[in-house]
C-alpha cells in the first residue's frame, strides 16, 4: 500500500489523532519562522532580545521585540493550513494540537482544542503576582498589583515551558493513534520528544514539511513533502473523498 493511502487509511481510522505544528505553518500567513534564511533571529540575537535574563536586566528590550511581533500578528491571517486542521477538528477527525506557535492563529480559524505548548503573545504576566493582562497598543503593562513591569506570557530562552502545558501535551502525544507534525523540523526540546513519545506508543506518524527533517527517515510513515498550505488541505480533501 502507498504510504499516503496508508495515512489516510490510519487517519480515518484513529481513535486520536494530534497534530504538532511549527512556525512552517504560520509562514505563509506573513509570520516569518525565527530560525531561516529570513527568520528574526538574523535580525534579532535571541539572547539579547529573548531570554529570560536580559527580560531581569533590560525588561525594555524584550519589549521592543515583542511590539514587533505582535504587529505581524495582528496583521496576519489564519491561512489554508490552519483552517484544515479546524475542519478536522470539527468532523471529528482531530482531537487536539499541539503547538510551538504563539500567534493564535490556530484559534482565529476556529480549531478549540489547542495547547498554546511556548504561551502566547497576546498577554503579559507579572513574575511577582502571577498577574495576567491582555496587551494593548505599544505600551509596556505594568502589574495592578505591584507596579512592576510584566513579562510577556510566552516561554523566553531560559524558561521553561508552562508545567500545564508540557504535561498535557506529553499525555495527548502518549496516547495517539496518529501523530502529525506539520510545519516543524522538531529540533526544539521539549517539544522535540513529542514525536518520539507518541510513536513509542504506537502512534502513525504524519509528517508535512517543506523539506525532510531529522524525523523523516527515523521514524516518520508518511512523509508530505511541500508547502503545508497546499499539502495539508490536499490531504483533508482527499480524506472526505474516502
Amino acid at each position: 500500500m502507498h504510504e499516503r493511502d496508508e495515512a489516510l487509511k490510519k487517519l480515518a481510522s484513529s481513535r486520536q489523532t494530534i497534530a504538532l505544528t511549527g512556525a512552517g505553518i504560520s509562514t505563509a500567513s506573513g509570520i516569518p519562522d525565527f530560525r531561516g534564511a529570513h527568520g528574526l533571529w538574523k535580525t534579532y540575537d535571541p539572547m539579547k532580545y529573548a531570554s529570560i535574563n536580559t527580560f531581569n536586566k533590560e525588561p525594555a528590550r524584550v519589549w521592543d521585540l515583542v511590539f514587533k511581533l505582535l504587529q505581524m500578528v495582528h496583521q496576519a491571517g489564519p491561512n489554508s493550513a490552519h483552517h484544515a486542521l479546524a475542519s478536522m477538528e470539527k468532523a471529528g477527525l482531530l482531537h487536539g494540537i499541539i503547538t510551538q506557535n504563539i500567534d493564535n492563529l490556530h484559534q482565529r480559524a476556529g480549531s478549540r482544542n489547542v495547547i498554546n505548548y511556548h504561551g502566547s503573545i497576546e498577554h503579559a504576566v507579572c513574575i511577582i503576582c502571577n498577574n495576567t493582562a491582555p496587551i494593548t497598543g505599544q505600551r509596556t503593562p505594568e502589574c495592578a498589583g505591584c507596579g512592576k513591569i510584566m513579562k510577556p506570557a510566552f516561554t523566553l530562552f531560559g524558561e521553561a515551558v508552562p508545567p500545564a502545558a508540557f504535561l498535557e501535551a506529553r499525555n495527548l502525544a502518549s496516547f495517539s493513534d496518529v501523530f502529525m507534525v506539520i510545519g516543524t523540523s522538531a529540533v526544539v526540546q521539549p517539544a522535540a520528544d513529542l514525536p518520539f513519545i507518541a510513536k513509542e506508543n504506537g502512534a502513525f506518524i504524519i509528517e508535512l514539511n517543506n523539506e525532510a527533517t531529522g524525523l523523516t527517515n527515523y521514524i516518520t510513515d508518511c512523509f508530505i513533502k511541500g508547502p503545508v498550505e497546499e499539502t495539508l488541505p490536499e490531504l483533508i480533501l482527499k480524506m472526505k473523498k474516502n
